[in-house]
């Protein structure tokens, strides 16, 4: 179940993986709110999608209510029904108007023997809840703790959720820190979780680093590479910050930043405003970053809050020496220091210490040469995976 399928996220990508793997064993298919595009048939042409008979309806509840409101391709109607929606949703009423458009798929989604939800902020949880007969699994991709605070709308969006997770069968966490996190939250529903982390494409990630990259790095410099969309949770603005820092300490580096999202304007404008275009590139959505994550220096994640970014295990198996900060389940991705560095999440911390790193020529050859003994099981994560199954 997916609130839509066509958003390009880790987590869409690591479940279009899952399922490619379990496809050999389990006829999966698949219902999101937004009609699939044709590029999402071709990757996974196994898959049976359902609902076409509602996609009509259901693509104003799949979007965002920024979206559908300052869209052109919206009726004055749908953007009502928009309205009311979001409405309904602050009075607590969101599942009774998701029944009343979804409702008649309710009898088909009940045939089936296991429904996953794959977002933890996906407006079809309530109603998933509510089937009978399917074995109900939630997959949590984020630190749970940390983003159920993070702001007005993750509190709302998360506040019955004990109410509608106990109808579930298994919350799946992808690292011991967020399963702490969402037992500290609810406490009810201890026994129902575990961990599973994410199957990762190797051979596919391996294999698109060696495309042409169209970007010439100066190897004078050090290079650095952010990857993730441009949300204000994964702290772009300390990037900035600790940029201005390094230049002023005349640390000879450059760092590109790759992805789009909301605060794509706001950095634009602090790139012009702060004369940081020689050391900065907003490189803005990339189909294909692994070949220039391969050729950087340094893979940098400085969020405010994770959860197990795939990002981090893409760099590691592309020998990417990576520092970032020690949030979520990043402590165990990196083995608690053994496949990079852990900073604490405090700016005065992440910028002498990455100054350090940077002004020592040992260290990226010291870690690239470790990262030749990195391995990554999926095997054990897909025989986890089909036991909850």
């Amino acid at each position: 179940m997916f609130d839509n399928i066509n958003y390009i996220s880790g987590a869409q990508k690591v479940t279009e993986y899952q399922i490619k793997l379990l496809s050999d064993s389990y006829d999966i298919s698949v219902f999101s709110l937004i009609r699939p595009n044709n590029d999402v048939k071709e990757r996974l042409p196994m898959v049976n999608f359902i609902g076409d008979a509602i996609w009509n309806k259901t693509e104003i509840l799949g979007l965002s209510f920024y979206e559908v409101i300052h869209s052109n391709k919206y009726s004055i109607k749908q953007k009502l029904l928009r309205i009311q929606y979001a409405l309904l949703m602050r009075l607590n009423n969101k599942h009774d108007y998701m029944d009343k458009y979804i409702g008649e798929l309710k009898e088909e989604f009940n045939t089936y023997d296991i429904v996953c939800v794959v977002s933890e902020a996906s407006k079809l949880r309530a109603l998933v809840g509510s089937l009978s007969y399917p074995k109900k699994i939630q997959w949590i991709h984020t630190d749970y703790a940390r983003w159920s605070e993070f702001s007005e709308w993750t509190r709302k969006v998360t506040e019955n959720d004990e109410e509608i997770y106990k109808n579930y069968d298994t919350i799946v966490t992808l690292s011991e820190t967020s399963r702490k996190g969402f037992i500290h939250k609810i406490p009810s529903l201890e026994n129902k979780t575990v961990i599973i982390s994410n199957l990762i494409q190797i051979d596919l990630i391996k294999k698109k680093s060696h495309e042409p990259l169209e970007i010439n790095l100066n190897h004078k410099l050090t290079n650095i590479v952010t990857v993730g969309r441009l949300d204000k949770e994964k702290s772009y603005d300390r990037i900035f910050d600790l940029c201005k820092y390094m230049k002023n300490e005349h640390v000879q580096f450059h760092w590109y930043i790759v992805g789009d999202g909301p605060m794509r304007k706001h950095l634009q404008q602090r790139l012009e405003n702060e004369g940081l275009r020689k050391e900065i590139s907003l490189l803005g959505f990339m189909d294909n970053p692994y070949p220039l994550i391969k050729e950087a220096d340094l893979f940098a994640l400085l969020s405010e809050y994770e959860g197990t970014p795939v990002t981090i295990v893409e760099a590691l198996i592309l020998g990417t020496p990576v520092i970032a900060t020690d949030v979520g389940g990043i402590a165990e991705q990196l083995e608690y220091g053994k496949w990079g560095i852990l900073l604490n999440n405090n700016d005065k911390e992440i910028s002498t210490k990455i100054c350090r790193v940077l002004f020592s020529k040992a260290w990226k050859t010291d870690e690239k040469e470790n990262l030749k003994n990195y391995s990554y099981n999926n095997a054990n994560i897909l025989k986890k995976t089909k036991d909850i199954f």
